[in-house]
């Protein structure tokens, strides 16, 4: 086991403490924002209705005061260890810690973009947990893995990886959660807000030509079953740690 560093530790008891102390979210709409977004990004991109929301719990559930689970805006996860924060500014100065130490692998959000591999993806820590663009982003990433899969189900196994033995068990894992939100869906049809798609990417920040790069070496990688060395170099990640 890896032992914790100071700020680790720092950052463990900030999240604990926020959420022991608060009981509830700031705003009783952080419980929502990230279901909110991702329905949205269902119906703008055409996608099968609950499929990013049941990912978006997959990736960032954590149970609500009410009892049930709820997909949470200020998580982040530092190689392999969760954390979620009672605000989004406690999460960002989470993240621009671990960042300061040269973490690797960090995920981030509602949908839990990897900044390692999506370096480019945000312009600010800030901006990548705006639920919206979390969401925004995963769904581009989305889209485009589907088109270079035989499948949804394959393109979300390899949201999480394109190692087979890893996507496979957490593709079967979304699939158990988006089950309950097609009954969802089926006792609530008009539950899905609607946006126009222009003025949802105008509000992502996306760019598009530097995410095709990032998905393009993300696939790379892991189908050769490569590692990126050393941190993320600074060019990459001087936007991030404003």
């Amino acid at each position: 086991m890896k032992a914790w560093t100071p700020s680790q530790i720092l950052i463990w008891a900030t999240a604990l403490f926020g959420i022991a102390l608060t009981g509830a979210p700031a705003s009783a709409d952080d419980w929502d924002v990230c279901r909110n977004a991702a329905a949205r990004m269902e119906q703008q991109h055409n996608m099968p209705t609950g499929m990013m929301t049941s990912i978006a719990l997959v990736e960032s559930g954590r149970r609500s005061p009410k009892g049930d689970v709820k997909s949470w805006p200020w998580t982040i996860n530092a190689e392999g260890r969760a954390y979620y924060f009672a605000t989004r500014n406690d999460a960002v100065d989470a993240v621009r810690r671990l960042m300061s130490e040269g973490m690797r692998t960090i995920d981030i959000g509602c949908m839990q973009i990897n900044l390692r591999f999506h370096p480019r993806a945000f312009t600010s820590v800030e901006e990548a947990f705006d639920p919206m663009s979390n969401v925004a982003y995963a769904a581009y990433f989305l889209r485009d893995l589907e088109t270079r899969s035989d499948s949804w189900d394959q393109a979300i196994g390899r949201y999480h990886s394109f190692s087979p033995a890893l996507n496979a068990r957490y593709s079967a894992r979304v699939q158990a959660v988006w089950g309950k939100e097609r009954e969802t869906a089926r006792a609530n049809p008009d539950q899905h807000p609607s946006t126009d798609e222009a003025t949802a990417a105008e509000h992502a920040g996306l760019r598009l030509s530097s995410y095709s790069d990032d998905l393009q070496r993300y696939s790379d990688d892991f189908s050769e079953a490569s590692v990126i060395p050393g941190p993320i170099t600074l060019t990459e990640t001087a936007s991030l740690s404003r």
